[in-house]
């Protein structure tokens, strides 16, 4: 198994740094004229890149906590329909758009190729990943969690529909994979997938993806490529690379960092005959997602409003008593106010710095005994619910895709004031935003 991440995460690497040069769909004397997003259509794009290498990384650094004795309790099917559903959607909104007359980037028979193209790839490669690999599920139910079919289709989804109908406007690639990211949320909530299972499947639909309008630019050439002109405006804006980019952005990725907690005591409250002295509190790298509301003062100095969600998984290590608990959730939600300011670092691309604060509020868990046939028992301990205050330093990089929107990334750190549960987090977004 071991090797075989290993290579996936080396093929990924290389690919990352030719794509760079030898995939990138050539056609600058169009630009003056057309669309940049459009010129670009049939181009690798590398966006997707890191995705499957953090899924590879997580598969690696998450094997301790998966491994830890604490079954997750089965949440429903592992193939619920309804995750399905909204995996699918962006799927089949861009397909209801093509069926209303909405003119995409691509024409009817361009689209169907890609779009088989891109299936193939994900579907073909999440299961040889499947059936290789042999990942126990979260809730014990079978054998086939690494990597997620769902997040695998769904950020595929995501993908096409933004490389087919992104020009039309941002929101429409924002709730695509808002919707993606949903389906994520879901598929842990239903302890049917580890954290490395979902960030590897969402790599895998976006790379499968670039790489099937790659393939199709090979078969079909520039044929059945769309051009989307642009106002005078628009294009003045984008031939200078001029813009002061107040907008609302879509951020999902992962916060980590103090996933073994030793002393409990401060935040934990243990129930009648259970003494917590060396038990262990283990979590997951969190799954993390929310928006942002970015308003600028001048071109280089803004202000934000953030609200984010984030969820990971957690189990107690117990190794003096002969006993197991189920493994649990924690549920985390951030509200935080931020002030910095970006500076152009090439043509294209901002880069910056920003200071937050607000606040923080985990929910309280309750961790039971496993029984023998696999029941809950009576409770073990109990993490309280804390709401607190937190500030914290950050980075952000952005990257003009079109005259109205973004995709980039973040890097934060924050703690939490007064408390010993997970107060120092490190948060890692990609981002897509729209620009007002």
């Amino acid at each position: 198994m071991k090797k075989l991440l290993f290579s996936l995460l080396l093929f990924f690497a290389a690919t990352a740094v030719k794509s760079q040069d030898s995939l990138v769909y050539s056609i600058i004397k169009e630009a003056i004229l057309e669309d940049s997003l459009a010129c670009e259509e049939t181009r690798f794009n590398q966006d997707g890149i890191m995705m499957p290498v953090r899924g590879i990384i997580q598969t690696f650094t998450h094997r301790s906590f998966n491994d830890l004795p604490g079954p997750f309790r089965e949440s429903g099917s592992a193939t619920r329909w309804g995750d399905y559903g909204l995996a699918l959607s962006p799927l089949a909104a861009t397909w209801i758009m093509k069926a209303c007359g909405v003119k995409s980037r691509s024409t009817t028979r361009r689209l169907m190729t890609s779009n088989a193209m891109a299936a193939g790839l994900t579907i073909g490669i999440s299961q040889l990943l499947k059936s290789t690999v042999s990942e126990t599920r979260p809730d014990g139910s079978n054998n086939n969690s690494f990597p997620s079919m769902h997040a695998s289709l769904a950020f595929m989804g995501a993908t096409i529909l933004s490389r087919e109908y992104g020009h039309i406007s941002p929101w429409i690639t924002i709730g695509g994979y808002t919707a993606a990211t949903g389906t994520q949320m879901l598929r842990i909530g239903h302890n049917a997938h580890w954290m490395n299972d979902i960030a590897m499947g969402a790599g895998i639909g976006v790379v499968s993806t670039q790489l099937a309008y790659f393939l199709t630019d090979k078969i079909l050439g520039d044929k059945g490529v769309r051009r989307m002109p642009v106002s005078p405006s628009e294009l003045a804006q984008l031939q200078a690379w001029d813009y002061r980019p107040s907008g609302f952005r879509l951020i999902s990725g992962t916060e980590t960092n103090g996933r073994s907690l030793d002393d409990i005591a401060s935040f934990a409250e243990p129930e009648a005959g259970f003494d917590p002295t060396d038990v262990k509190l283990r979590s997951s790298a969190s799954i993390t997602a929310g928006f942002e509301a970015e308003w600028y003062l001048t071109d280089n100095v803004f202000i934000s409003a953030i609200g984010r969600y984030t969820l990971a998984q957690a189990k107690l290590e117990i190794p003096r008593f002969d006993t197991t608990a189920w493994g649990e959730q924690i549920h985390i939600y951030h509200g935080n106010i931020s002030a910095g300011g970006t500076l152009p670092l090439i043509r294209g691309i901002r880069i910056g710095a920003r200071s937050m604060w607000g606040v923080r509020y985990n929910e309280g868990i309750t961790f039971c005994r496993v029984t023998d046939d696999m029941q809950v028992g009576e409770p073990l301990l109990n993490i309280k619910s804390q709401l607190r205050p937190e500030g914290g330093i950050g980075i952000i990089i952005d990257m003009l895709q079109s005259h109205n929107q973004a995709v980039g990334f973040t890097v934060d750190y924050l703690h939490t004031f007064g408390t010993s549960f997970l107060p120092n987090r490190f948060v890692i977004n990609s981002s897509w935003k729209a620009m007002f």
